[in-house]
């Protein structure tokens, strides 16, 4: 892991393949793309896929040194990562890694969503155009596809998954409720908590049923999929908080009768 100050909190190099996959990337890229973007992307995957810690502090120099950048695109990356509450930047001290959600605000977040969210997906059913369902549908799709194929990070399924109901908010036609959930930054948070393949699995069924529900400008069903979804989602993460119980002592250990 790339060393901090006082911590290590990712590889010091690359991991196998990491530096040809950053470097694909950027061949991927249109060339007026800044490396920030890059760096960007390769900072939010290593924070949401646990390589950082949270707490763990980010070295701009080190970092630097690790992707073969200069500073900048790495300190505007962690402006832009501080700006999601991924990174945090103390005087005199630096970037570090976020701490997690609390169950507190794990709670509170959820509460919003089930405000915004199912309303949205009905309000979507009933208003968008075919272009945005096409978007909606595409995105389901090729997250299905990626990750049955082994070919997708956590992080990236994060990021699309994000997407995804970004996609749907947008095609309420509403922009307020677009900015409204970008300030949540709830996807980003929410995959930090818990690296549970049933995050993933799970949540790909629960999508088409979305999508279909939408694409058939069923408001009630769109509404009552995408609530079923976040009632699921909530009762996933929520295994995140729980302590995992002590053994037993080996003579009080039960026996089969």
């Amino acid at each position: 892991m790339v060393c901090g100050y006082e911590f290590t909190i990712w590889p010091t190099t690359p991991p196998a393949g990491q530096e040809r996959q950053m470097s694909e990337r950027g061949a991927e890229r249109p060339e007026r793309t800044r490396m920030s973007d890059v760096v960007y992307e390769q900072l939010q995957t290593w924070l949401l896929d646990g390589a950082i810690q949270p707490g763990e502090r980010i070295r701009v120099d080190v970092v630097s040194r690790q992707l073969g950048v200069s500073q900048t695109p790495v300190r505007e990356s962690l402006n832009r990562l501080e700006a999601e509450d991924l990174v945090t930047k103390t005087h005199l001290i630096g970037y570090s890694a976020s701490p997690k959600l609390t169950p507190e605000r794990f709670e509170d977040l959820f509460e919003a969503r089930f405000l915004i969210e199912p309303y949205c997906a009905g309000l979507a059913a009933g208003r968008h155009q075919r272009v945005e369902v096409e978007q909606i549908a595409g995105i389901a799709a090729d997250l299905r596809v990626r990750y049955q194929a082994g070919t997708m990070s956590y992080g990236a399924f994060a990021r699309e998954d994000a997407e995804f109901h970004q996609a749907i908010i947008a095609a309420t036609g509403n922009s307020y409720f677009g900015e409204i959930f970008a300030k949540l930054h709830c996807h980003l948070q929410l995959f930090r908590l818990l690296r549970d393949s049933r995050v993933t699995e799970d949540a790909l069924e629960e999508h088409d049923l979305i999508v279909t529900a939408i694409r058939q400008r069923d408001t009630e069903a769109a509404d009552a999929a995408m609530h079923a979804h976040l009632t699921a989602s909530r009762s996933r993460l929520r295994s995140a908080f729980e302590s995992t119980p002590e053994p037993l002592p080996a003579e009080a250990t039960p026996t089969p009768s």
